[in-house]
């Protein structure tokens, strides 16, 4: 089937949807309460609401970072006296799930989006906690209105719910068996540090429990994706997302913690899909000097615009991402062209081009580092081929 694209909004968000307006690189958004407040999600055009996710961002729901304190319905500030989970789950959870449906049913948009509660490792009462906390009341909420969009059950899973069978089975059974559930927003951790998910083995869990979803006729939105974006298409997601900066294209939860620690911003770096990888600015020189005539870097507007001389760059510089929007799109366009084997051939072949690619940087003799190299890909290909042995895609 083919799958959407929505970009995944945070800071700088106006810079999603110039992207959005100017090169038409999506088909929707996902509105993180936590960077948005709610007057400009209300005053956003009827259309772009319309074909927009909420997601209420209730992962740590005793802190209001950012703009959630704006919402009534967050659930530290529903809550008299600060949230309380021992307190929380009667008449708040009902005042503060009643409040959020209505504001995203008012709002006009696509989904109305169940919250989740962010939990580490794989807690044995997970299921219970959610299902208390917000399952029920939410969908309590829900079925008195006669005029809800379907309803989407977002989840943050963990490296270690993922690969544990059992643990898996038991949440696929409650998703697949929850009544008034039209699928889920999944959002899954990696603990690794690198860049780029490196960890084949959480990849192809991703793609199996995504393709155990959709094989019961159920929504799933992939958030928080970074490249590897695409080989999660090969589990036939409904939506995969797009995102500015790092804290929108991978999932941490101290994004979300009360915490004020400086950081120090991070080298400009430039998609290159050629490559499937951001690259940092101290290599362009050098693959420009070494690669010509192949050049490694992605013709556009963007691009030209940035190779002018008297281009600063900067991490903040909105050309570095509407860049990466468009060359990114237009590849997962091409993917969603195409379905089951015939997707899976086809990003196979860009990710066997890509480690090519970099064959030919290290011959000239550019040695990347970890976090511009294609270690990635050996990851990638590893989990999408043991995934295409599981489909019969391949022997």
């Amino acid at each position: 089937m083919k799958f959407e694209i929505y970009h995944q909004l945070g800071f700088r968000h106006q810079w999603n949807l110039q992207s959005l307006s100017d090169d038409a690189t999506g088909d929707g958004i996902i509105i993180g309460a936590k960077s948005l407040e709610r007057e400009k999600v209300e005053a956003l055009p009827a259309n772009l609401r319309g074909a927009a996710l909420f997601d209420p961002q209730f992962f740590l729901p005793g802190v209001a970072k950012g703009q959630l304190e704006t919402y009534n319905f967050f659930p530290q500030v529903a809550a008299n006296d600060g949230f309380k989970s021992s307190d929380y789950a009667d008449e708040s959870a009902e005042i503060s799930a009643t409040a959020c449906v209505q504001f995203q049913i008012n709002s006009g948009f696509r989904y109305v989006v169940i919250p989740t509660r962010y939990m580490a490792g794989m807690p044995s009462n997970f299921i219970e906690t959610q299902e208390e906390l917000f399952v029920g009341p939410f969908l309590d909420a829900i079925a008195p209105q006669q005029n809800s969009p379907p309803a989407l059950l977002q989840l943050v899973v963990t490296e270690n719910m993922l690969k544990d069978d059992e643990y898996t089975a038991d949440l696929l059974n409650w998703i697949t068996g929850r009544q008034g559930i039209a699928g889920v927003y999944l959002i899954f951790e990696s603990s690794g540090t690198s860049k780029q998910v490196k960890d084949a083995d959480l990849l192809y869990r991703v793609l199996k429990f995504t393709a155990a979803v959709r094989e019961n006729e159920m929504v799933v939105v992939l958030g928080y994706l970074n490249t590897e974006s695409v080989v999660l298409t090969l589990g036939d997601p409904s939506i995969v997302t797009m995102g500015i900066y790092e804290n929108t294209r991978s999932f941490r939860i101290r994004t979300f913690e009360d915490t004020h620690t400086e950081q120090r911003g991070p080298s400009p770096r430039l998609y290159c899909s050629q490559l499937l990888q951001w690259v940092d600015r101290n290599y362009h020189g050098a693959l420009q000097r070494r690669l010509q005539g192949q050049n490694v870097f992605d013709q556009n507007r963007y691009q030209a615009l940035m190779f002018q001389p008297t281009f600063k760059w900067h991490f903040t510089k909105p050309e570095l991402y509407k860049h990466h929007f468009l060359e990114l799109s237009c590849q997962l366009r091409t993917l969603s062209n195409v379905e089951g084997q015939a997707r899976f051939i086809m990003a196979r072949g860009m990710i066997n081009a890509a480690v090519e690619r970099f064959r030919s940087i290290e011959q000239v003799g550019i040695v990347l580092d970890q976090d511009n190299d294609g270690s990635p890909l050996a990851s990638w290909l590893t989990a999408i081929n043991e995934f295409a042995q599981d489909q019969g895609w391949q022997s």
